[in-house]
């Protein structure tokens, strides 16, 4: 039984009623470095997508360098060093609401732990790596890996097109 293919792609010759085998293009992938103040070199980035277009590679630098922004801002926040509402223009309401209520969780268990306040509130953070899944054009979820002393945390963070910018609507530290 011979199928019918709408396809026009495929060529006329071809008897075997099967679509064509598609040429597979890889999808690109944006890699680079940004410098910081508090890192030693430059911070790697690897902005991974999942479909062809989307931001260029210039877009893909910006996003990483807001991604880190928003990471160890969002950290100094938390462990009390900046005001969360500070990151208004970056972050929206709800995320907001979410890091404060972390903030306040995080404050009330250092009352207690003073050995692991010296640890985690005084020392900066400073940003090692980012990595980043552009999920469509408007939307990308980052990883930022962060050092407070010795110990190691990640920033998880969902940024997404608001109006004209990119905001922060997800941000997890751990």
């Amino acid at each position: 039984m011979r199928q019918y293919n709408h396809d026009s792609s495929q060529n006329d010759n071809d008897i075997s009623g099967i679509l064509p085998v598609r040429e597979r293009r890889p999808i690109p992938a944006s890699d680079g470095f940004i410098v910081t103040e508090l890192s030693e070199r430059p911070v790697k980035y690897h902005i991974a997508r999942t479909f062809h277009g989307g931001p260029n590679d210039a877009e893909c630098h910006s996003l990483a360098m807001s991604s880190c922004r928003i990471a160890c801002y969002a950290t100094d926040a938390v462990r009390g060093k900046i005001n969360v509402e500070h990151l208004h223009r970056a972050l929206t309401s709800q995320c907001i609401d979410r890091l404060q209520t972390m903030a306040y969780l995080v404050d009330t268990h250092m009352l207690t732990h003073p050995e692991l306040k010296a640890r985690f509130c005084y020392l900066p953070a400073v940003p090692h790596w980012i990595t980043g899944m552009l999920i469509s054009d408007d939307t990308l979820e980052t990883a930022v890996q962060l050092t407070i002393g010795r110990d190691s945390y990640l920033a998880n963070m969902k940024l997404k097109i608001i109006g004209s910018r990119w905001m922060c609507t997800y941000a997890d530290l751990g």
